[in-house]
């Protein structure tokens, strides 16, 4: 019965250390903003992001990209925003 207790207790404590998850915060709007700039407007405001889009290779320099738009909507409340990013040099420009 006491181990019973005692592994109960000490569940109960590692998941009460969890923390849960994040709670939802409103979005900035970030819509024409390099995707540097803007993640890091993102992370200053303690909201996750992921990028969408980025070519075949992905998004190798960042301040080569910016966000064409964004899920959600700006003023919207989330924790995690979706970036559709758009490169904004061509070829040349960017080696």
């Amino acid at each position: 019965m006491m181990r019973t207790t005692t592994l109960i207790l000490l569940v109960a404590a590692m998941l009460a250390g969890c923390g849960g998850a994040a709670k939802p915060k409103p979005v900035p709007d970030v819509r024409g903003e390099r995707l540097d700039v803007a993640e890091a407007r993102l992370d200053a405001r303690g909201l996750q992001w992921e990028e969408i889009g980025g070519g075949v290779f992905g998004v190798v320099v960042r301040s080569h990209w910016y966000v064409d738009d964004q899920i959600p909507r700006p003023g919207k409340k989330a924790t995690t925003v979706r970036l559709v990013v758009e490169r904004n040099c061509d070829d040349r420009d960017c080696d």
